[in-house]
């Protein structure tokens, strides 16, 4: 699932400031002193653990960094479930005996389970987000908005807000936290399995709001570039600056185009023909990555 883009427990903005250099009376002092290859050696990690604290800092840094690692999780239990019998034939080739199986689930595919678990956690306070977003879509257009994106902005946060709230009900009642008689009406099985559907479906239907979106944006982008004159159409700055629209609406594409195949399996009954761990795990990973390098690469600033 996609995450909404504020979640809690990030650091606050002053943890997250550049470290002061060490005083000469100091322990980090002393010990590039004594030991300046072992400081050479931690200097890498250092800078990736600080990096990676920043990141958590920044504004859907967490929800950006536990998406993209948990479907890279999801790749790699995929991958390593698929790799089981060349492993046995390389013991076999190497004489030695093939590794028994393994009873449960892998530390990989344990580890991915609990990130989804938090995630989806950690989206019970994806609500007041979405809501604060709709209330100010209520207020009407802003001057000069196209109608039809404002119309598929309301339209998306709609659903979204439906989605997160069908989640968050399904989520409280699996864990007791709500009675099951308050969905026994809608959900006569006695589980939450028809409340999740319903909000893969309206997940799925903010999903394909964004292609409606970014085919309206370029219908747009398109008839502004129609109306230029033959001198315009040649400048260098106007070249570059269709450039960076160009690469900037092709970088939004990836992300619906990648969550498409993964809201349609989850929005139907029985899922599509095919789909697995992997290409779940691939597709999760492609949406989510290019906010992830976004992000990582700002804390290199």
């Amino acid at each position: 699932m996609s995450d909404p883009t504020a979640e809690p427990g990030a650091p606050v903005e002053n943890q997250a400031d550049a470290i002061p250099p060490a005083r000469d009376n100091s322990i980090a002092k002393e010990v590039e002193k004594r030991a300046p290859r072992l400081v050479d050696i931690a200097r890498t990690p250092d800078k990736i653990i600080l990096r990676l604290n920043k990141l958590l800092a920044a504004p859907g840094g967490l929800s950006a960094f536990l998406s993209t690692f948990n479907y890279t999780l999801y790749l790699l239990t995929f991958l390593e479930l698929k790799s089981q019998p060349l492993q046995a034939r390389i013991a076999q080739r190497l004489g030695k005996a093939a590794a028994a199986p393994r009873a449960g689930p892998s530390p990989i595919a344990s580890l991915a389970t609990l990130l989804s678990s938090c995630r989806t956690t950690l989206r019970l306070l994806g609500v007041p987000p979405l809501y604060a977003w709709l209330r100010q879509l209520l207020q009407g257009p802003k001057p000069g908005q196209d109608r039809v994106l404002y119309a598929t902005a309301l339209t998306q946060c709609t659903f979204y807000l439906l989605f997160q709230s069908l989640e968050n009900i399904a989520l409280l009642t699996d864990h007791k936290v709500l009675s099951p008689a308050l969905t026994a009406r809608f959900n006569k099985s006695g589980s939450t399995a028809r409340i999740y559907i319903w909000s893969y479906r309206a997940w799925f239907a903010g999903v394909v709001c964004d292609f409606v979106r970014l085919g309206r944006e370029a219908q747009l982008e398109r008839a502004k570039r129609a109306k230029r004159s033959e001198g315009e159409k040649g400048g260098v700055s106007v070249l570059e600056e269709d450039q960076k629209a160009d690469a900037k609406w092709w970088a939004e594409a990836v992300v619906p185009a990648s969550w498409f195949p993964m809201a349609l399996h989850f929005a139907l009954e029985n899922g599509l023909p095919g789909f697995n761990l992997g290409v779940m795990g691939m597709a999760g990973g492609i949406a989510g990555l290019g906010r992830f390098a976004s992000l990582w690469a700002a804390t290199a600033e």
